[in-house]
């Protein structure tokens, strides 16, 4: 049974502003309440609608119940609260930067392929979407866990990554083609909101590419999340 403790906290962790005041998050769904723990992350505590076999202290209520406390449209059989992940001063020749991005599905989708190929650092400007909301972290399959996301100001992120140099290229629909680059040694990518594409400023200190559309298809753009890992295969 849920402490009235537990029931406030699940409350309030809805909310951005209690989420990064206590540095915790909600995960739900087996598969991403495992990949965390096996990841190493620390659960406040988990519960779930039926006995699991990987953690004997969650703490079993009914359907009903779990179903009040999902924060989404199609409940999972767990749910998890966990303390945020920590992350040393990790380096990698590849860093993200994503500029408004704001739907959160496109946010883990984009962390989950960030994981797969290695890159573990993020910047997000502000007015991207909060990584520890629950729809996103379903998305990253328990890659927040190893995933390093950072936010600023664009222009704070644009310093740090000249300052450690990165050569910046930003994608956009009137840029080079992205196979028809040579590419330096550190590379930082920029992605833009799916709405508006990326700021001016990063158009002015990036190398501007993009993916050649094939044949006369009436398609006007791609999906962030999908553009992202298109580009990053091609860098690896």
């Amino acid at each position: 049974m849920l402490s009235n403790s537990q029931q406030k906290l699940l409350r309030k962790l809805s909310s951005k502003k209690y989420r990064h005041q206590y540095a915790l998050f909600i995960a739900e769904g087996r598969k991403v309440v495992q990949e965390l723990l096996a990841s190493g992350l620390e659960p406040e505590f988990i519960i779930s609608s039926s006995k699991i076999d990987f953690n004997e202290e969650a703490i079993v209520v009914s359907e009903e119940e779990l179903k009040r406390w999902s924060q989404l449209e199609t409940p999972d059989q767990i749910i998890g609260v966990f303390n945020f992940p920590k992350f040393q001063n990790r380096e990698s020749d590849t860093v993200l930067i994503l500029d408004e991005i704001n739907n959160p599905g496109n946010l883990g989708t984009i962390v989950r392929t960030c994981d797969w190929f290695g890159i573990s650092k993020v910047y997000c400007a502000h007015g991207t979407v909060d990584v520890y909301n629950a729809k996103s972290i379903q998305s990253t399959m328990g890659s927040i866990a190893r995933v390093e996301l950072i936010y600023d100001d664009k222009e704070t992120i644009l310093k740090e990554v000249q300052e450690k140099g990165y050569d910046l290229y930003c994608a956009h629909m009137s840029g080079t083609p992205f196979n028809n680059l040579e590419l330096g040694a550190k590379k930082a990518l920029v992605m833009g909101s799916e709405s508006h594409g990326p700021a001016n400023m990063w158009l002015q200190n990036a190398c501007a590419i993009t993916i050649p559309k094939i044949g006369d298809s009436k398609v006007e753009s791609l999906n962030v999340a999908i553009a992202t890992a298109i580009i990053l295969s091609s860098w690896y």
